[in-house]
């Protein structure tokens, strides 16, 4: 991947998704910011963004690759119809140190898991070690992966953005909690 310096700032660099919710939300606030976003996609008209990234077949495998592996953790059992939008995600995590998302918890066996195909994203990050943030729209907190409990450990305070290339990703369903989240991470982290 070839990504130019287009005089944003300080080079740092916001991977998302482009759909619409909290996607959208990262990319608009980071234009705010005057930060790259590289928003990735797979063979798709419904993309609209204007900093679309569209993966090429050997990305495409590549990306089925971790997908797969995250669902060994998962095991969702409609990944097919999903694995263009699944497939892309990898590139978010791949590219990034630090991953920031929004959504929501469920519990499944008695584990803590991110909703949707945020949380396949989510587990990939985690699978490949990645720094992890998730803000749980609905307890209007955040939390960050603790690899050495194995669980989303509550932060007494909001995340900061220390890396240079960070994912910015969620839930298509984001609420007013949710849209604060991101403008407070990047208000802290940056002004």
């Amino acid at each position: 991947m070839n990504l130019k310096n287009c005089n944003f700032k300080n080079n740092i660099r916001c991977h998302s998704g482009g759909a619409e919710g909290a996607d959208t939300y990262f990319e608009e606030i980071s234009t705010l910011y005057n930060i790259q976003t590289i928003a990735y996609s797979y063979q798709t008209a419904y993309h609209t963004s204007v900093n679309k990234y569209e993966l090429s077949e050997k990305e495409y495998l590549e990306g089925v690759a971790h997908v797969n592996t995250a669902n060994k953790t998962l095991r969702k059992y409609r990944l097919n119809p999903y694995l263009k939008l699944y497939a892309r995600c990898w590139f978010q995590v791949k590219n990034a140190e630090q991953i920031f998302a929004i959504s929501t918890f469920i519990q499944i066996e008695n584990k803590q898991f991110v909703k949707g195909g945020t949380g396949v994203t989510v587990q990939m990050a985690i699978d490949n070690h990645k720094e992890v943030f998730v803000f749980e729209q609905e307890l209007n907190q955040w939390f960050c992966w603790d690899y050495s409990d194995k669980k989303f450990s509550l932060l007494s305070e909001i995340p900061k953005i220390t890396t240079v290339n960070f994912a910015g990703i969620g839930s298509r369903s984001i609420n007013e909690k949710g849209i604060k989240a991101i403008e407070s991470l990047f208000r802290k982290t940056f002004e």
